[in-house]
């Protein structure tokens, strides 16, 4: 599963390429991923833009990222 920090609007938020009911795995995807990418929402992934959980810099999402990755591919 590939996370990454991505510019949304004026702020950044955190992305996926998960795929929704799929197994979490640090394997890139075997097909090509056609759905619409994942957001972080600070508790779980959504793909609904709204609920995402926003960060005023790519450095701050980054940081997050790192501090959360165990509880974000769990």
């Amino acid at each position: 599963m590939g996370i990454l920090a991505r510019k949304q609007g004026d702020e950044f938020v955190i992305t996926s390429d998960r795929t929704s009911g799929e197994v979490p795995t640090n394997r890139p995807p075997k097909k090509l991923i056609l759905d619409v990418y994942q957001i972080w929402t600070g508790q779980a992934w959504s793909t609904t833009m709204s609920e995402a959980k926003t960060f005023a810099s790519l450095d701050t999402a980054d940081d997050y990222v790192r501090a959360n990755l165990r509880s974000m591919m769990a």
